[in-house]
């Protein structure tokens, strides 16, 4: 019997680790590893590691890559509904356990805006952090609303009433949308006081808010500007900019609780409530509902301070 050197054998069509099932379905959906990457929370790097890892797997190309971005191919868009299937079971076994979870230990991703989680959430959850020790509370900035079925995110603290049913939703306040100067600014600039003035005064503009129906006043407002000086999507830049006296515009008025700023004399109407969602299967688990405990009954405690409308606009809206 001869011994010679071993043959090649054609790799397997083997799935190995399916969850990489999330990593195919994210990349396929997004259309790119870097937004899959955000939406995992995890590197682009590892994105690209794991959808190459299951392509030697399968034996089998998944994605094509083009100008637009990443494209399933022919042969991966055939299994793209099981895949689906596949990761809907996952996330419901998931949420069952989740909810049946008794343990005061482990990881609870909270979703918020940016401008909420680092002026009133983030500094309120010292106390949490003394009460239970051993949860660990991962705040996920951003606007994107976060799928909490799939447990992007086990609760959010979002401005609108969801409509899925098998999301839990309680309203924890409320806030207008004002206007906002630097003292530096007003002092140099004046201080507004009329809807028209507002052409002739400086803007900073926020330009994620213009997405959202319910702003459609402050939009107008930009769109008929002839001097916007700044155009970001992150709510902490336009604060700084106008902290630093770049111009006005527009944040949740608790927004000057904790930045020395001055409030413009008009009103433009706008008001937003907070509504505390989570889950109806994983809001159960122990360390997810103090948590939900815990923030709903600190917004009680803040509520009349930071998080409900001027008495005046009140009556109006009564």
């Amino acid at each position: 019997m001869t011994i010679g050197s071993p043959r090649k054998t054609k790799v397997p069509n083997i799935l190995g680790d399916w969850d990489d099932v999330r990593f195919f379905l994210a990349v396929a959906k997004t259309g790119s590893f870097s937004a899959a990457a955000t939406q995992l929370n995890t590197k682009q790097t590892t994105v690209g590691r794991r959808i190459q890892a299951l392509e030697r797997r399968l034996g089998a190309k998944l994605f094509d890559r083009h100008r637009h971005g990443m494209e399933v191919t022919p042969a991966a868009r055939g299994v793209l509904v099981q895949a689906e299937s596949m990761l809907s079971n996952a996330t419901s076994i998931e949420r069952h356990l989740a909810g049946l979870d008794r343990e005061m230990a482990g990881v609870v991703r909270v979703a918020a805006t940016e401008g909420l989680a680092a002026q009133w959430l983030v500094p309120r959850l010292t106390e949490l952090r003394r009460m239970h020790s051993d949860i660990l509370v991962q705040v996920i900035v951003g606007d994107q609303v976060l799928d909490l079925a799939t447990r992007q995110a086990d609760l959010a603290i979002r401005f609108f009433r969801p409509t899925s049913n098998q999301l839990v939703a309680a309203r924890v306040g409320q806030f207008a949308m004002s206007i906002f100067a630097a003292p530096a600014y007003v002092e140099q600039y004046g201080m507004p006081q009329r809807l028209d003035d507002l052409r002739e005064h400086h803007i900073v503009d926020h330009t994620t808010l213009h997405s959202l129906p319910a702003m459609k006043a402050w939009t107008e407002v930009v769109e008929r500007s002839h001097n916007v000086v700044l155009r970001t999507n992150s709510s902490h830049s336009a604060i700084e900019a106008v902290k630093a006296g770049w111009g006005l515009s527009v944040f949740p008025g608790y927004s000057s609780k904790t930045v020395n700023l001055n409030p413009v004399p008009i009103d433009l109407g706008i008001t937003r409530d907070i509504w505390l969602v989570s889950h109806e299967e994983t809001n159960k688990g122990a360390r997810i509902r103090a948590v939900i405990d815990y923030i709903r009954d600190r917004f009680r405690q803040d509520e009349r301070e930071w998080f409900s409308l001027p008495i005046h606009r009140s009556m109006v809206a009564a």
